[in-house]
């Protein structure tokens, strides 16, 4: 691809993306984001069909850049040849996570905005979707064969909540990094995602107070 055009796109989408910076995506009008990328209406046209192609093209590619680091970061996982206990896994999220949170922070401004308040609630649904297809594919490598029957399984806690509220946990800690994305470093990221995979909120309280002494 010519490297004009290349620079054009981004332009434009930065552009979009920075526009989410004060406005809202239901809001947000082509004027607002020529103006914001110092474009013309014309060369807007010549790439996109609106604000929505635009949208799409951003998000479809921040989820296939989310699903190729998740694929290279579970290739680790596969070099554990034994069920890792809850220590292990902790320590498993410095290498588990490590191309995901990469890509993440390289592209902190279009994701914290995506999933803002300003932002695609449908992006953020689209995320989660991805976060389950993702467990289900790891669960094996971190906690064996399950054999989810819930509907003939006399349990307290069904697995689809243990997994809920899995999931919920890791894209909000996600979420949060990116509304605030130098507050920590990705080190410290890994580092307080292997700790919500392995404690109880309690827990996590007791080791918090404990660096308050």
């Amino acid at each position: 691809m010519d490297i004009r055009k290349i620079n054009t796109l981004n332009r434009i989408k930065e552009g979009f993306i920075t526009v989410l910076d004060t406005k809202k995506l239901s809001e947000c009008t082509t004027n607002d984001i020529v103006d914001s990328a110092e474009i013309s209406k014309k060369t807007f046209y010549n790439y996109y069909q609106n604000k929505q192609d635009l949208l799409h093209e951003i998000e479809n590619d921040l989820l296939e850049g989310l699903k190729e680091a998740l694929v290279i970061d579970r290739e680790k996982l596969k070099d554990v040849k034994h069920l890792p206990g809850a220590d292990e896994i902790k320590e498993l999220a410095e290498v588990a996570f490590n191309h995901t949170l990469a890509f993440c922070n390289e592209n902190k401004h279009a994701l914290s905005n995506l999933l803002s308040s300003n932002g695609d609630m449908q992006f953020y649904q689209m995320i989660v979707e991805l976060a389950n297809a993702e467990f289900d594919v790891r669960v094996p490598y971190l906690f064996g064969d399950i054999n989810i029957k819930e509907a003939n399984v006399k349990s307290p806690l069904p697995f689809s909540f243990i997994k809920t509220l899995y999931i919920n946990t890791i894209v909000n800690l996600l979420m949060l990094w990116g509304a605030a994305p130098d507050s920590l470093s990705i080190n410290e990221i890994k580092s307080i995602a292997g700790l919500v995979q392995t404690k109880s909120p309690v827990e996590l309280i007791q080791i918090y107070k404990s660096y308050l002494n």
